[in-house]
């Protein structure tokens, strides 16, 4: 493998060269293509940029007029804007000087000269500076008033406070001790509840369990009436099966009779002589229908058996819940649990009542202690605010004197102080506005002359023409931008069209590009897929050299494992019966207790010969049966001999009644091995459960006989049936009654 490996990893290194080379020269092409390509729309473009400029040049033209006078004119407007912002100054100067000296003329002569103005201004300022110091004591009045309205109404609260305070005290001492009073009382109320909890859980458990109970009653009831219709189908089923077997026994002579002719013999007898042959005119049954008719009883069988497992599963059922619900109605259940809810109820209401009366207890005995803390606060700031509003009280007439002495007409010292003030600031606002007016009517004047003069050198007749020729610098940048592009396009075509290797281009032929991208990609997927497979091959040869390594030492370590594996596998096999040395393919335990199985059989065939009336024997056999059912070897198999037949089969192939007899001749052929086995200490008591009511009346008596003969050699023996017939043969019986209150045994001799 690793030989055959490395030859296909030379090849496809081989493929992945040559994919390589063709990839490379696919490119080369591709991009000689596209770059003769890219030369020719260079080309075309440069002969299409060309004519659009030639388009446009008329337009240059305008363009750089334009400029031009917009330069000029940019060297002029500075002044023309200043003559317009000193106009404006200056309108405004003046209006706001008439309308200030208009403020002021109830307080001066008319026409006053600015000097005036400064003095009666100085004189006002210098008495509101004056005022400025007994401000200081207005103020200290406005802050007395303010803090003795304070007090005003801190007394008023500190007062009702007090009140408060004082009645809290006498009536919290009682509310707390009728508290005391009421939570002990809740708690022993309260005291109650586990049990009362503990009495509700009890109640649900009983009621619950009567629901149940009844229920049960009423499924136990169903299950009953299923069994007894399931007991009735079956002996009918049964009694079908005996009557079509007696019908084909009755039915087979009959047809052996008709096949007889005189002078042949009997096939039965071996006469020649046929005096008085079977006549009969009644249909005879087909085995099928006997087997059909078989496989309905069995099945019928198995329903009864099902509806007696489920009565007595709901009888065990109903037996527990009457132990743990007692014969009490749910009704009245329902009732203990009601009382017992409202019980708990109540203990539960008492033992929250008990928090809530502990909580209120705690607010009132902290309300009780915040009382007397704040009657005892409140009494010493009621002392300290009264002597404090004493103090103010004084120093408030003292300051008030003082005050109506400084303030003279006026309302008060602040309105004074404001009115001097206000004169003031108007007086000195109409003197500078007059100095304003002057100096922009100056400056106006000579803005205008300077204007005129450069709009004359720059070629223009008025200030109009200046403002028309005048761009903003955005639309001048953008017009030189413009030209800037023109100028730059015209000089790179003309480059352009001069350049020899765009000139060849546009002379050769256009490249077929899509042809060469296509023979590009093809190229890079053969390229792609042989690395790949390059890749591979490598990677493979690697592994495979390490694998070999690891299986070289794997196998040299097994080897020793393998053979001694071997051994013990033979070994395993032959013990098993599952080694083809094994030529019984019995395991180790099966041949062991193949012998015991020999000497069962033997033991069971002479009960069995009696009462299957010499028909049946059972042989040991070494193959496997219908009745093994594990994957493993046999060798524990039974074949029934058929006297009748001459012919042997397999247990599986009995029917009911015939199971039957198989199955207790061999259990009593266990107990005689069993008793052989132990030294003649013997089984002394043997029951048996069910399976008579597969019997036909003449086999049911072969059985009896069997077990009375066991009987008869000092065993107890124990059936337990439903079959009536056996009533009548078994003197002493323990019969079991049941009904909807439970089962009844009565012993009858």
């Amino acid at each position: 493998l690793a030989a055959g490996h490395a030859d296909v990893r030379a090849a496809v290194e081989r493929l992945r060269d040559e994919a390589a080379a063709a990839l490379r020269a696919a490119r080369a092409a591709l991009e000689d293509g596209e770059d003769l390509a890219r030369r020719r729309r260079a080309h075309a473009e440069a002969l299409a940029r060309r004519d659009a400029l030639a388009e446009h040049a008329g337009e240059r033209s305008r363009t750089a007029s334009r400029l031009d006078a917009a330069a000029r004119a940019d060297r002029v407007v500075p002044w023309v804007k200043d003559v317009r912002d000193r106009h404006g100054r200056a309108v405004q100067a003046r209006r706001w000087a008439e309308e200030t000296r208009s403020r002021v003329a109830a307080l001066l002569p008319p026409k006053a000269p600015e000097d005036v103005l400064a003095k009666a201004e100085r004189d006002r300022r210098d008495e509101a500076a004056a005022l400025e110091g007994v401000r200081g004591k207005a103020a200290r009045l406005r802050e007395i008033e303010r803090d003795r309205r304070s007090l005003a109404e801190e007394l008023r609260g500190l007062e009702q406070q007090e009140a408060r305070a004082a009645a809290a005290l006498e009536e919290l001492p009682g509310i707390v001790a009728a508290r005391r009073a009421e939570l002990e009382e809740a708690r022993l109320a309260a005291a109650g509840r586990a049990g009362a909890e503990a009495a509700v859980r009890d109640a649900e458990r009983r009621l619950d369990a009567a629901h149940r109970r009844d229920r049960v009653e009423g499924l136990l009831a169903a299950a009953e009436e299923a069994q007894r219709a399931a007991v009735d189908a079956a002996q009918r089923a049964r009694d079908r099966v005996q009557e079509l077997r007696q019908a084909r026994l009755d039915g087979m002579a009959a047809a052996l009779a008709a096949e007889l002719r005189d002078g042949e013999p009997c096939r039965v007898c071996g006469s020649t002589e046929h005096p008085a042959p079977v006549a009969s005119l009644a249909v005879v049954p087909t085995e099928g229908e006997i087997e059909r008719a078989q496989a309905a009883y069995d099945e019928a069988q198995d329903l009864r058996e099902r509806r007696t497992g489920e009565v007595e599963s709901r009888r065990s059922e109903l037996d527990q819940l009457i132990e743990a619900a007692g014969d009490a109605p749910a009704a009245a259940l329902a009732a203990e649990l009601a009382e017992a809810r409202e019980e708990f109820e109540a203990a539960m209401a008492r033992a929250a009542e008990a928090e809530r009366l502990e909580a209120v207890l705690h607010r009132h005995e902290r309300e009780l202690d915040l009382a007397r803390d704040e009657h005892d606060r409140v009494s010493r700031r009621l002392a300290e605010t009264r002597a404090r509003d004493e103090n103010l009280a004084a120093e408030r007439a003292r300051l008030a004197a003082e005050l109506d002495e400084a303030r003279g007409d006026d309302p008060t010292l602040e309105e004074r102080i404001a009115r001097l003030t206000r004169e003031a600031g108007a007086l000195g606002e109409a003197a500078e506005a007059a100095r304003d007016r002057g100096r922009a009517e100056e400056e106006l004047a000579a803005a205008r002359a300077k204007a005129r003069q450069e709009a004359e050198e720059q070629g223009f007749g008025t200030p109009d023409e200046v403002l028309e020729a005048a761009l903003p610098d955005e639309e001048q940048g953008a017009l030189r931008d413009r030209l800037r592009q023109w100028d730059v396009e015209e000089a790179q075509v003309r480059a352009l069209l001069k350049d020899p290797e765009l000139i060849a281009a546009a002379a050769e032929p256009a490249p077929d590009l899509p042809a060469l991208r296509a023979a590009v990609r093809a190229a890079e997927d053969a390229h792609t897929e042989a690395v790949s497979a390059a890749d591979r091959a490598r990677h493979r040869c690697e592994r495979l050299a390490e694998l070999r390594g690891r299986l070289a030492g794997a196998v040299a370590a097994w080897r020793p494992a393998a053979e001694r594996h071997e051994v013990a596998e033979r070994l395993a096999g032959l013990a098993s019966g599952k080694h083809p040395a094994n030529r019984h393919a019995m395991s180790l335990s099966a041949y062991v207790l193949a012998a015991r199985l020999e000497q069962v059989v033997a033991a069971a065939n002479e009960r069995l010969s009696r009462m299957s009336g010499g028909r049946y024997a059972l042989a040991h056999t070494t193959d496997r049966t219908a009745g093994d059912r594990a994957k493993g070897a046999g060798g524990l198999g039974l074949r029934v001999a058929d006297a009748w037949t001459g012919l042997t089969r397999d247990p599986a192939t009995l029917s009911g009644g015939e199971s039957f007899i198989t199955s207790l001749a061999l259990a009593l052929g266990l107990a005689d091995v069993v008793t052989a086995e132990a030294g003649g200490t013997e089984i002394g008591t043997l029951f048996v459960d069910e399976g008579f009511g597969t019997l036909d009346e003449e086999t049911l008596d072969e059985v009896m006989d069997v077990l009375d003969g066991l009987r008869d050699g000092g065993r107890a023996v124990g059936i337990v049936s439903h079959v009536a017939e056996l009533r009548a043969r078994i003197p002493a019986q323990l019969r079991v009654t049941k009904d909807r209150t439970g089962s009844t045994v009565k012993v009858v001799v």
